[in-house]
Formats: C-alpha cells, structure tokens, sequence
C-alpha cells in the first residue's frame, strides 16, 4: 500500500507541475473570435504543453499570408495557421510566454493573454515590454459556421 501511495502522490505532482492541477487553465480552450471580427481562433493545448492558436475560420477563407517576412510562405493560405505558440498558464486566468503573429503586418510579437470573463479573452501583442503594445479583447465564438460574413467597407 505504501508503494501505490507513493505513485500516486508523484503522479499529482507531476500535473501540479505541468499545470494540470488548475481547472482555469482549461477554460481558455475552443474557438475565439478576433476583435475586427474577421477571424476565428481555436486555442488548444500543443504537444509540449503549451497554450497555441490556430486560424480555423474567418471571413476570407482564401486569404493569402501576403505580409509574411519569407517570401516562400507569401502564397500560403493563413486558414489552418497557428498564429500564436508558447503560452504557458501563470495562474488566476493569464498566459504568458508565447508569441503571436499579426498576419495584417507581417510581424511576430511577444504575446499575453488574460481571461477576463468567461466569454471574453484580451490578448496583448507587444514588443519588449508589455506596455508597448496594442490589445484586441476577442469574444468566445459558439456557432457552427467557421465561414464569416465578409467585412463591409
């Protein structure tokens, strides 16, 4: 009994560590809408434990990633993207750790995240310092279509 206890206790442990022991750090997980309202998120968990998005819907599902720095990458579909990696749980609803890319720029940011509510998630890219940035407040996206009205101009 001693032994089972002690594999027991490790295992605990072992997902304290990794995070797994806060319920909070999974309740970012699913599909998010962009503050524009142009793009939908879906954040789940990458094989090394970290926190990424990916771009599973919008409003231009042909959309090209034109801006991109590498010019090989320019004709690729931003649809199926990961344009955020890295974020790792610090605790009573944030994220940090990851960067996120602006696909309207071309650039790669340093990235927070910060739970505000249930249905509301502010996402922070910046530049060395956190107060140089800009922040979109994205809302979480619960319908079925992942295909958005066009934006009107």
């Amino acid at each position: 009994m001693p032994r089972l206890l002690l594999i027991v206790s490790t295992v605990l442990l072992a997902l304290a560590a990794a995070g797994g022991s806060d319920d909070q750090a999974m309740l970012i997980l699913g599909n998010w809408l962009t503050e524009p309202r142009d793009g939908i998120i879906q954040i789940s968990i990458a094989g090394d434990g970290s926190y990424q998005g990916k771009i599973v819907g919008g409003n231009n599902p042909q959309r090209q990633d034109q801006h991109n720095p590498d010019p090989a990458r320019r004709s690729q579909l931003l649809l199926g993207q990961t344009i955020f990696q890295g974020m790792k749980y610090d605790g009573e609803g944030r994220w940090s750790g990851g960067t996120i890319y602006d696909p309207d720029s071309g650039r790669t940011y340093k990235c927070r995240l910060e739970r505000l509510d249930p249905d509301r998630l502010q996402v922070r890219g910046f530049i060395g310092f956190a107060l140089l940035g800009r922040s979109q407040v994205w809302t979480r996206y619960r319908a079925s279509s992942m295909t958005l009205p066009a934006a009107v101009q």
